[in-house]
């Protein structure tokens, strides 16, 4: 006896994005995080960009870290030590660089950056308060001090 499931069964729905624009998406996902959007505000423009549900907005977020990662393990000549080494030296000199602006967002920005780094934020958020677990104070950074934080960091100032 023959099934009456057909053995081709054709799979259109018009709501699939094609391979091209699945492949554009994730380029502007890519360049939406290298702007510094956050991964939640790359997750909002691309569902309005695109009238896709957060969900797919994500999944096109993490294809982009996914492409990251494998081009990263691509063989370029260098060991992961050696890159790894040249990441660190890249977040220490934007930390120092953003501590000269007087810009916190990205020194925190790159203190995480290198936390993920070395595994040490794996599944936890980092938490920034002042002393005693009150409001974070910002004060303006003599010259002597932002001297001795990029020298801290191994940097030659500038």
């Amino acid at each position: 006896m023959q099934s009456a499931v057909p053995t081709k069964v054709m799979e259109v729905e018009l709501s699939r994005s094609t391979k091209e624009q699945m492949e554009s998406r994730v380029d502007q996902a890519e360049l939406l995080i290298l702007q510094g959007l956050s991964n939640r505000q790359a997750q909002k423009v691309l569902a309005q960009k695109y009238d896709v549900s957060k969900r797919t907005a994500t999944r096109y977020i993490s294809a982009a870290y996914t492409r990251w990662r494998q081009s990263a393990l691509e063989e370029d000549g260098r060991t992961v030590s050696e890159r790894r080494k040249e990441h660190e030296r890249m977040l220490k000199l934007i930390t120092a660089n953003a501590a000269k602006e007087g810009r916190l967002d990205l020194q925190l920005k790159a203190v995480g950056m290198l936390m993920q780094l070395y595994g040490t934020s794996v599944n936890s958020k980092l938490e920034v308060t002042g002393k005693n677990g009150g409001p974070l104070a910002v004060k303006e950074m003599s010259k002597n001090d932002i001297a001795r934080l990029v020298s801290d960091a191994g940097l030659k100032p500038a």
